[in-house]
């Protein structure tokens, strides 16, 4: 029976998993007759099922828990489909105790050799089964979409220039790879140079686990946390083998092994909140493997490549240029999804826009049409709020300038080419900010300053919304009179609103370049933060469709200032 006949008869069993088109790829894969692929079957089915099995689970609750032995010990799934045939489940892909086929083959422990034939059709042949149990249509969940991809599309274009023999033979060479799992390691790579990302991330991430974790115990002289899954210990998992510590007060020894910069590379694309999370995403059956971004495939397979090469003899690698290409560009990385690179990357947008207030003006403050497009027609010399704000910021600039020995002028300080030299400064990431309910602070601060510039873009993107209301009824003659006084009133205070949060996004830049030296004032500056933080709320709240209250926001700038110049001092 071909595989289009046995998907045609199967077609009805199996739509209540929405996944078709992973099934009808598992049993293409097991057709091959190859070890390696039906290793790759195994993967894919079992993350299809705990998809599957989490749509069930959503029939009758809200949040899915993240652990599939959750999803099976809950009352929802006994309900539906009856103790007997959850117990069967438990059996096989369920706790440690069972067979757990999911667990040991995602974390990599098994070679091909390993991995019967039997799980795999036994499971596809469970996933028809458990549609008889089923009253009607389920809703799904739609899969993840990674928006960061183009990041790496972007840092990745001068050195993916790897063959796959090149590639094969570093491995071959290699001691970081398990001699035993070579075949499955060369198997990745021939699914990455046929273009199939998404599967070649679904072999790679468990093998490149487990030989991180061989690595973690020889470095860490632990050897019992290391080979193999057993039902009564727990083994070490890619969180532990990518953290900090080995226990409360040991040191993890694997960075200065392998390299800090390639530490943080696996943490950017697997384990930062806002990053990629792919292993997590690929084992979970979160993400689409047939449309899964060739950019962060690379990346992965690049770093796999460099740690690699550095088991290999000295020799091997000196003379072979797209390996030094590869060392450098590692060499060269900054994180991109630490909380620190997170409040960087908002920065820069925010003075971006920030700086696009005058051509977002149409009009002058008495409502004429802008012909010069200077700042004079739109500040208005009488309105004696704006000497007073300019004198307030002027004020903190100066404070600020005296205490680092430098000499600026407000308008060389709020400017987004000198933010943007700011931002140059590196700040160490390196397990640093995981939590702010440590001892140090860093932590809450940064969590602070990323609230801080984003409540300044939602503020800066309300007043151009109602700058682009107000100013096509204008022009159509639509305004009443209320509405004719409000816009004049919010392009007067417009300079005012500008130059706070000018201000505010400079303020936040100094505090993240110079975090290092607020160890002995951390809690006064930490209510500095917060103030801040309710001043950006405010402001936001004001600035909404349904308030546009423009001289609140005015008063509420200048009184700001004031509290800020009093916690410089």
């Amino acid at each position: 029976m071909t595989v289009d006949d046995l998907l045609h008869h199967f077609s009805d069993l199996i739509s209540w998993t929405c996944q078709e088109q992973v099934i009808k790829e598992c049993f293409r894969l097991l057709k091959t007759d190859k070890l390696t692929d039906n290793y790759l079957a195994l993967l894919l089915v079992t993350s299809c099922l705990e998809r599957a099995l989490g749509d069930v689970y959503l029939l009758e609750n809200t949040i899915c828990p993240s652990m599939l032995k959750d999803i099976l010990s809950s009352s929802t799934l006994k309900k539906i489909f009856g103790p007997t045939v959850v117990q069967i489940l438990r059996a096989v892909i369920g706790p440690p105790i069972s067979l757990n086929l999911r667990n040991v083959i995602w974390h990599g422990f098994p070679t091909e050799q390993e991995i019967s034939k039997r799980y795999t059709c036994f499971l596809l042949i469970v996933l028809p089964s458990l549609d008889q149990y089923l009253q009607g249509d389920i809703p799904h969940r739609s899969p993840i979409i990674f928006h960061q991809d183009s990041q790496y599309a972007e840092i990745l274009q001068d050195i993916n220039d790897m063959t796959s023999e090149e590639m094969k033979i570093s491995m071959q060479t290699s001691s970081f790879i398990p001699k035993y799992q070579l075949t499955l390691w060369n198997h990745c790579i021939d699914l990455y140079n046929t273009d199939k990302p998404g599967l070649a991330m679904v072999l790679l991430l468990p093998l490149l686990e487990h030989a991180l974790r061989c690595q973690f115990s020889i470095v860490n002289n632990c050897p019992g946390r290391t080979i193999t899954a057993e039902a009564t210990t727990l083994y070490t998992t890619l969180d532990e083998i990518l953290d900090q510590y080995v226990t409360e007060n040991v040191e993890n020894k694997l960075p200065s092994e392998i390299g800090e910069s390639i530490m943080e590379i696996l943490m950017d694309l697997l384990t930062y909140p806002s990053g990629p999370r792919i292993r997590d995403r690929l084992s979970h059956g979160e993400a689409d493997v047939f449309t899964f971004p060739k950019s962060l495939c690379t990346a992965v397979v690049i770093v796999t490549v460099h740690i690699t090469s550095k088991y290999q003899p000295a020799d091997d690698c000196c003379k072979k240029p797209w390996l030094k290409r590869i060392a450098s560009w590692v060499n060269q990385y900054e994180a991109l999804f630490h909380p620190v690179s997170l409040v960087k990357s908002k920065i820069k947008e925010v003075t971006k826009i920030a700086g696009q207030f005058n051509k977002h003006i149409e009009y002058t403050y008495t409502l004429d049409q802008r012909t010069h497009w200077n700042d004079k027609e739109i500040i208005d010399s009488n309105f004696q709020e704006n000497d007073l704000i300019t004198k307030e910021t002027t004020a903190i600039i100066n404070l600020l300038c005296n205490k680092w020995n430098i000499r600026k002028t407000i308008q060389e300080v709020l400017n987004s080419v000198f933010i943007g030299e700011m931002l140059n400064i590196k700040v160490q990431t390196f397990f640093r900010y995981k939590d702010s309910g440590s001892g140090n602070q860093d932590g809450e601060i940064i969590n602070l300053l990323l609230r801080i510039v984003t409540e300044c873009e939602t503020v800066i993107t309300q007043v151009f919304t109602a700058l682009q209301t107000r100013q096509e009824q204008l022009k159509n003659k639509t305004l009443r009179s209320r509405q004719r006084n409000n816009l004049q009133s919010l392009i007067k205070c417009c300079f005012i609103i500008h130059q706070s949060l000018h201000l505010i996004v400079w303020l936040t830049t100094c505090d993240l370049v110079t975090i290092e030296t607020k160890k002995l004032e951390e809690k006064k500056h930490i209510k500095c933060l917060k103030m801040v933080l309710q001043f950006t709320e405010n402001l936001r709240t004001y600035t909404n469709s349904e308030n546009n209250k423009w001289m609140e926001c005015v008063n509420l700038s200048i009184k700001t200032m004031d509290k800020l110049k009093q916690f410089i001092t």
